[in-house]
């Protein structure tokens, strides 16, 4: 069995640095390390469940042409840009503790539409940054970011919306602190769980 999976993890190595050729060396060198280093901690967490991880860590070609993409070049282009850095992984994850907190620290508009600004932006980041596979982002999104979305929709139509005065004013604190707890606990598995946390910590 273990010499099975390492065969698989063997070639799916092999197929992102073939679909990722047209990277600079020191770029592709950094991403197969980073896989690696995923791969590796995976298995070491989920014995036995080397089909799925490789799964979740989602197809070479995507992942070698994300990799292109945050470089700024496509498949096949001859010069990429290797100077380009990027941008440090907490910066998305504290836009959303941010747009979390404003969300609930008044009723004007204006915190209402800076809250949702700072949320579209952290999402879009994360969506776009080579820190998490896709399955971490979606799952550290679906927490810090959906789940409190819906939580406030079913809170405005059941209790807002109805005019229930004294449930609102009996909830309206315990409900603010549960959505920033979902976002704490969204951001903090995104931090966790990003590509580069074996360089932050040395």
């Amino acid at each position: 069995m273990k010499t099975t999976d390492d065969t698989l993890v063997h070639d799916y190595l092999a197929t992102v640095e073939r679909e990722s050729a047209a990277l600079p060396p020191a770029a592709r060198q950094e991403l197969m390390a980073d896989l690696n280093e995923h791969i590796e901690v995976a298995r070491a967490e989920r014995p036995g469940d080397i089909r799925t991880i490789l799964r979740e860590m989602g197809d070479p070609r995507t992942i070698a042409g994300t990799a292109l993409l945050e470089l700024g070049a496509t498949p096949g282009s001859p010069a990429p840009r290797p100077n380009r850095r990027r941008s440090p992984a907490w910066v998305p994850l504290a836009l959303l503790l941010t747009g979390s907190v404003v969300a609930y620290a008044g009723e004007h508009v204006l915190l209402s539409w800076l809250s949702l600004a700072m949320r579209i932006t952290a999402v879009v980041m994360v969506c776009r940054s080579s820190h998490w596979i896709p399955a971490r982002k979606w799952t550290g999104l679906a927490v810090a970011v959906v789940l409190p979305v819906l939580m406030n929709v079913v809170w405005y139509l059941a209790v807002v919306a109805p005019g229930n005065d004294d449930v609102i004013d009996a909830w309206r604190l315990p409900g603010a602190l549960a959505g920033i707890l979902l976002t704490v606990a969204g951001v903090a598995w995104l931090w966790r769980t990003r590509q580069d946390r074996a360089r932050v910590r040395s």
